[in-house]
């Protein structure tokens, strides 16, 4: 076994290190992930243990959640794109006067609240869209990376805001209330460090702000729009009925556009504002990023199978509260590089003690941890995919790609003190 799991390890980091030099060697990173997933698993399959098809079922099962998840969300957001609701957003907080690091700001703090209101995943998406339409270049990069921060910690500090924050509710490891006050502190303390941080890369913009202003809408426009703000209320209800949160969003998206389709064919003067088909919408969903997310997953779920996570994990936590805080703030530093679903999962396992306190630390931890590397986090892995397709757009110039090594030189530094930020926040409050 040790033979096996040392070249599963190997291969791991190789594919990893693949990843990080993408814009190097000029190797897509969802080729690499894919082989290294597929590797991984096909390694893995030589050692099938008494849970291997339990775990290949449940792998099945978070995939096809991410990626239903996400394949809705990004339509949805696409609808809106074609509506130009972005851009009438634009123009309404243009309206307000604020400079570049006041837009900056005001978009930060929406992401740290409306990603607990939602989830990380959506509001990354959103806001990037948002972003987008105030900055560009050097700007929109660090925007970018304040946004994936953000979405991260404001997902830690309520039960549907990150996937880690509702399997620990679920398992009634907290309640709603115990979560909130415990972790909103030091979720607001690792945010307002990164922001703060971030917020000298903002620079002031050159061009002509008041072109291209959408100032107002027809009726139906807005009605289709408003269905699309409402589908992303349908994780909050889906969840709460006991279903996977990709199920709201399915719902909403096949109203959007059976609604779409009625105006298309029924109202002449309404079908000119409907914009283009949904169909044409879909083909500009960024297919690789989900495909790079498929194998990262397939890749941990690899090595969760031959008990590499498990001794991991099991290895953090021993007698006393002291090394417990230890154990978790280690296994939120690795969420950095690995899911931080399966890593939460084998916590659950692992950890015995009862006190919410503790487990809301965990989901804080395990939350923020993905912020420090793009990888580490689905709204990172996103995030990518967003900022790639915007450079299809409108041009290499309008923006630097969101690479691994161009986020750890800009963003790792100040996620990690935010991370410890928050970590001492905690600290503080609970000595």
């Amino acid at each position: 076994m040790f033979e096996l799991t040392t070249l599963m390890w190997i291969v791991f980091f190789f594919g990893y290190a693949l990843i990080a030099l993408a814009e190097t060697i000029h190797i897509n990173k969802a080729a690499t992930s894919l082989a290294m997933g597929g590797s991984l698993m096909f390694m893995a399959a030589t050692r099938p243990g008494a849970h291997f098809a339990e775990e290949i079922t449940h792998m099945g099962s978070e995939t096809m959640g991410v990626v239903g998840f996400l394949l809705c969300a990004m339509t949805l957001v696409e609808i809106l794109v074609d509506f130009q609701f972005f851009d009438w957003v634009r123009f309404r907080l243009l309206k307000l006067g604020l400079g570049k690091r006041g837009q900056y700001f005001a978009i930060s703090i929406c992401t740290f609240f409306f990603s607990s209101a939602l989830d990380n995943l959506t509001t990354t998406i959103v806001m990037l869209r948002i972003a987008a339409l105030f900055f560009r270049g050097k700007s929109l990069f660090f925007t970018a990376c304040a946004i994936i921060s953000a979405a991260n910690s404001g997902g830690a500090w309520s039960p549907i805001g990150d996937v880690t924050t509702f399997m620990l509710w679920a398992a009634k490891k907290f309640t709603t209330l115990e979560l909130i006050q415990t972790t909103f502190l030091p979720s607001l303390a690792s945010f307002t460090v990164v922001a703060l941080w971030l917020s000298r890369g903002i620079t002031p913009a050159s061009e002509d702000e008041s072109s291209g202003m959408v100032t107002s809408m027809h009726w139906s426009q807005w009605l289709i729009i408003t269905l699309c703000l409402a589908s992303f209320t349908g994780p909050f209800f889906a969840v709460q009925a006991g279903l996977p949160a990709y199920t709201g969003l399915m719902l909403g998206l096949g109203l959007v556009w059976m609604m779409q389709e009625f105006f298309r064919k029924t109202q002449t003067k309404q079908t000119s504002l409907m914009g283009q088909k949904i169909e044409a919408l879909i083909e500009k969903i960024d297919i690789p990023s989900l495909q790079f997310f498929i194998g990262i997953l397939a890749a941990v779920t690899a090595l969760h199978m031959v008990g590499s996570l498990q001794s991991m994990t099991q290895l953090l936590y021993g007698e006393g509260t002291g090394r417990t805080i230890v154990g978790h703030t280690i296994l939120g530093l690795s969420s950095a590089i690995f899911d931080n679903v399966p890593l939460t999962a084998i916590a659950i396992q692992s950890f015995s003690g009862t006190d919410g306190t503790l487990w809301s630390l965990l989901a804080f931890t395990v939350g923020t941890g993905g912020s420090i590397l793009v990888i580490g986090s689905a709204a990172g892995v996103v995030a990518i995919g967003i900022l790639d397709k915007l450079r299809e757009e409108y041009g290499h110039d309008f923006v630097a790609p969101l690479s691994f090594g161009a986020y750890a030189k800009h963003a790792a530094l100040p996620n990690i003190t935010g991370f410890f930020a928050g970590v001492a926040t905690w600290w503080l409050m609970h000595s």
